[in-house]
């Protein structure tokens, strides 16, 4: 069981991580996004960006779906006494989807509240400036 435990360990701590980076890549694209309306650039340059750190979260959040069920898989086990430890890999390899299933499951992971608010609103703003 402890190994069922460490690895518990590793991958909550893998998953907190995974968290502050998807924060800290937020607040560099509004760094930059900041940087790029300061500088007057184009609103085609704005939407790149904008869609560039979308698209790298999106990735991230959906390894991090990945982590967050591994550890449910790992909690469960724990609860009944199995050992699973250091199967994550072998286990995704049996389940993993086709394109059309990771393309899907990076869309969904895109279009999460918590993702899309952030990029939606830097996309109006540059939207509002470019109109008006």
């Amino acid at each position: 069981m402890l190994t069922n435990q460490q690895e518990w360990l590793q991958l909550q701590q893998s998953y907190d991580q995974m968290e502050k980076h998807a924060l800290w890549l937020r607040l560099l694209c509004l760094t930059l996004w900041l940087w790029l309306v300061q500088s007057e650039s184009t609103v085609v340059l704005q939407a790149g960006l904008i869609g560039f750190c979308w698209l790298n979260e999106a990735l991230w959040k959906a390894q991090q779906d990945r982590a967050g069920a591994r550890l449910l898989a790992l909690e469960a086990a724990l609860r009944e006494e199995q050992d699973i430890a250091c199967q994550w890999q072998s286990c995704w390899l049996a389940q993993r989807p086709g394109i059309a299933g990771l393309i899907g499951d990076y869309v969904k992971a895109g279009l999460k509240p918590t993702v899309a608010v952030s990029y939606l609103i830097l996309g109006g703003a540059s939207l509002y400036r470019y109109l008006f």
